[in-house]
């Protein structure tokens, strides 16, 4: 079933249809017409997750939370111009997205400058969406394992696009609801034991295939166009011998590459039941936490790679001093990584782990890449005492304006 949508101008709500978008007249809004000399990008797993419904939204209304305080200084500093969070719980069942901006971002937080987003994107997700199905074969069709996407209620772990560039929404596609039985060739987990399919026939026709959701969410830049492609895949980790949810991560990261050529893409329809543009994408973005690290990891197939080698896409290969210095001085599973720690984007448990690469903004070839990073500081600079703030951070990458 699809769900409602809405505008918010000035105060005004209109329902819509499919997805919402939130538009206010702020005074740092870019006007159509402008054209920056660059645009950075950013994505950012915020951790604003929290364990009870409505949770966040008390933790927003008040403006006083450690946490989000933090988050909001971490934006502050770096000051992306069109940015995914990720893990923003339920924005759209609440006024969320109102309170981040009002009560944290344009507050000065530790000394930076407050920061405003004229625009905001949010659309509900499969997190904690109850399928009345039994996914994990327990004989049971309701808690977490049962949803949708796992979730302990609708939109935990939600995504959220903040932008100060006009977002064009007759343009947007989500993909919420796409089957991931309607995928060809799809990774489709067994046991490895019998053989058989992880999941039944019946919750297998009818699982979904972002745990999340997939959008493609057009910024105008002057007379331009850049797609800003979003996802956050589900972890390729708690499962079992079936793999699951490595399967699960593969065939979501697959996703995006498939949006990004329209004929490997045919097959796929959005929320609305529109196939992709017949024209490939000129200019676009890629981002989001995927969950998946090139090199090191738990990934099933290195699926990250399929990005990372398409020939239109680049890797800017953002960096910071502070995840070199993290990895020498946590060390634990950090010193039987192949990868090079500078490009770590996730702070993890060292004994299990290690850091890793997983968080991704990755521009098109037709976009020139001006400068990329990590904000992730080493000890005793700006911004290290914020970094308890999420196990993720903020990846930026600065492209020229079309």
């Amino acid at each position: 079933m699809l769900q409602p949508s809405y505008i918010q101008i000035s105060g005004r709500i209109l329902a819509l249809g499919i997805a919402m978008l939130v538009a206010s007249s702020i005074t740092e809004a870019k006007t159509p017409n402008s054209k920056p000399a660059t645009i950075r990008f950013a994505t950012f797993n915020t951790s604003m997750n929290r364990r009870e419904a409505g949770q966040l939204a008390n933790d927003l209304a008040h403006g006083r939370d450690p946490q989000i305080q933090k988050v909001a200084a971490i934006l502050q500093h770096v000051r992306p111009d069109v940015v995914l969070l990720n893990e923003f719980d339920s924005p759209w069942i609440s006024r969320s997205a109102d309170h981040f901006q009002n009560n944290y971002l344009s507050q000065p937080q530790f000394g930076n400058e407050p920061i405003n987003y004229a625009y905001r994107y949010f659309a509900t997700v499969n997190t904690g969406e109850p399928s009345g199905l039994d996914f994990n074969g327990d004989g049971k069709v309701q808690g977490p394992q049962d949803a949708f996407g796992f979730g302990f209620f609708p939109g935990q772990y939600g995504m959220l696009v903040l932008s100060k560039y006009p977002i064009l929404t007759s343009q947007i596609q989500t993909f919420q609801n796409f089957k991931w039985s309607d995928m060809p060739d799809a990774m489709k987990p067994t046991l490895p034991d019998s053989g058989k399919s992880y999941y039944s026939d019946d919750a297998w026709s009818q699982l979904r295939l972002s745990s999340k959701s997939h959008w493609i969410v057009p910024i105008g830049i002057g007379k331009s166009a850049i797609k800003f492609i979003t996802s956050h895949p589900t972890p390729p980790v708690f499962d079992g011998p079936d793999d699951h949810n490595g399967c699960r991560n593969h065939d979501e990261i697959r996703l995006v590459r498939d949006m990004l050529d329209p004929k490997l893409g045919g097959y796929l329809r959005d929320d609305a039941m529109r196939p992709l543009p017949r024209k490939k994408m000129k200019y676009f973005v890629i981002a989001g936490d995927l969950n998946a690290d090139p090199n090191d990891g738990d990934s099933t197939g290195n699926p990250v790679d399929m990005l990372l080698s398409h020939p239109l896409v680049q890797d800017p290969l953002p960096e910071s001093a502070g995840a070199d210095e993290a990895a020498t001085t946590q060390a634990g599973k950090n010193k039987d990584h192949v990868g090079s720690s500078k490009f770590d984007t996730g702070d993890f448990n060292d004994s299990a782990v290690g850091n890793l690469r997983i968080d991704y903004v990755l521009p098109s070839i037709s976009l020139q890449v001006i400068k990329s990073g990590v904000f992730w500081p080493k000890q005793g600079a700006i911004g290290h005492d914020w970094m308890d703030a999420s196990d993720h951070r903020l990846v930026w990458v600065d492209v020229k304006a079309p």
